[in-house]
């Protein structure tokens, strides 16, 4: 007889992999850029890793490792606050929590206090609980060995996931209108816009079908605990394949939608400083401080035709945070720190050929060199995403408009 393959482990362990990944990639790239980003990063990996906690329960695993049994349940509630700070943290334009920030993940520490008694448990009755709960997968939602009734562990979660969905619309509907209806709406503010919306959508259906089960007992025909992977694996693909479609989301808002937050009051720029600590996010005083010392640099000193040039080295020079400089030039400029150099060399190797053509006779490896790129192919992917053309084509037109 053929074995029948069973898709649904192969798929959940496959997303569950994925997930982990693209939180660990998202995490590491934009360890001193996006703040908003790693928050994304973090509720992938929450989700993530209940995916691949829900897999080894259909495994013998926890009969081999009794002591990790719900060990990464405080995951499921820690993904709620997560997505209600990473729709905050983009809409607000913030790049850092907020002081009592900690109060969203007390429900965690809340829940996993339930559960102390039976991870002291000792090897032997840990194992008598695990062996019954797998052999009845409708009671692990019900979670009888924990310290609250049966079953209340799981409207906790559900209504605390819809307590948070809430929050998120909340923040939505407040910026729709200057975002979506204003005089002049920016592209890239529009589509971050939409993500975060369908981002919220697709979290709170999860938590609706959830709530459900409470009203309607869909786990009379159906494992309540698949019902509950579904939707979390739903997430997780959802996630994943938006930000493969549209990696540009990651950039946030552009713009500087907290013109009317309270300002720090005139100050000279090197006052910026202290005032941007006592805030989460940049004021508009802050952003033109900024936006004059980047600018006086980057004409002055040209710091951008060091090839490797790296944020942390433009952040030493300005004596400005990585963290504050990589959310300010993705809200002033719509783009991350690479594209802004790129771009930089770019327009320094069309004023270098403006004022003296004789350049134009350089291959491409050696117009590249001297702005910087570390290679050739960067140098083409460079002038072809700013321009639309490759570097022949974009040059010769531009010796053309010279000549004429």
């Amino acid at each position: 007889m053929v074995p029948t393959i069973d898709w649904v482990f192969i798929l959940v362990f496959v997303f569950g992999t994925i997930g982990l990944a693209v939180a660990a990639i998202l995490f590491i790239s934009n360890k001193n850029e996006s703040f908003s980003a790693r928050i994304l990063a973090a509720y992938l990996f929450c989700a993530s890793i209940i995916l691949l906690n829900y897999n080894l329960t259909n495994t013998n695993f926890f009969l081999d490792f009794p002591h990790l049994w719900r060990t990464v349940a405080w995951a499921s509630f820690c993904a709620p606050p997560l997505a209600f700070l990473y729709v905050r943290t983009v809409l607000e334009q913030e790049f850092r929590f907020r002081n009592k920030d900690f109060i969203f993940f007390l429900p965690a520490v809340i829940y996993m206090l339930t559960m102390v008694p039976f991870l002291f448990l000792d090897t032997s009755k840990k194992l008598e609980v695990i062996e019954k709960l797998l052999s009845d997968h409708s009671l692990i939602p019900k979670e009888p060995e924990g310290s609250l009734p049966l079953g209340w562990g799981f409207l906790f979660r559900t209504g605390y996931g819809l307590v948070m969905a809430v929050a998120q619309y909340a923040l939505l509907a407040k910026k729709r209108k200057k975002i979506l209806l204003g005089e002049e709406p920016i592209k890239q503010n529009r589509e971050t816009y939409n993500w975060l919306f369908y981002f919220t959508l697709v979290m709170s259906l999860s938590y609706l079908l959830l709530f459900a089960e409470t009203l309607l007992h869909v786990s009379s025909f159906t494992d309540l605990n698949s019902l509950m992977i579904l939707t979390i694996f739903a997430n997780v693909f959802f996630i994943c394949t938006y930000l493969l479609v549209r990696p540009n989301i990651l950039y946030g808002m552009t713009g500087w939608l907290q013109e009317n937050a309270k300002q720090v009051g005139p100050q000279k720029a090197m006052d910026v400083q202290s005032a941007v600590a006592k805030h989460t996010s940049l004021s508009l005083e802050q952003k033109l401080a900024y936006k004059t010392a980047l600018q006086n640099h980057f004409r002055d000193n040209k710091p951008f035709l060091r090839a490797g040039y790296k944020i942390s080295e433009l952040s030493g020079e300005l004596d400005i945070p990585g963290y504050q400089l990589s959310i300010f030039i993705n809200q002033e400029y719509g783009k991350n720190f690479n594209e802004l150099i790129n771009d930089q060399r770019v327009d320094y190797l069309e004023e270098l050929l403006q004022s003296n053509p004789d350049h134009s006779q350089y291959t491409l490896e050696a117009l590249g060199n001297m702005a910087g790129f570390n290679s050739r192919s960067a140098f083409i992917a460079a002038v072809k995403k700013k321009t639309g053309k490759p570097p022949v084509e974009h040059f010769q037109h531009l010796r053309a408009g010279l000549q004429g």
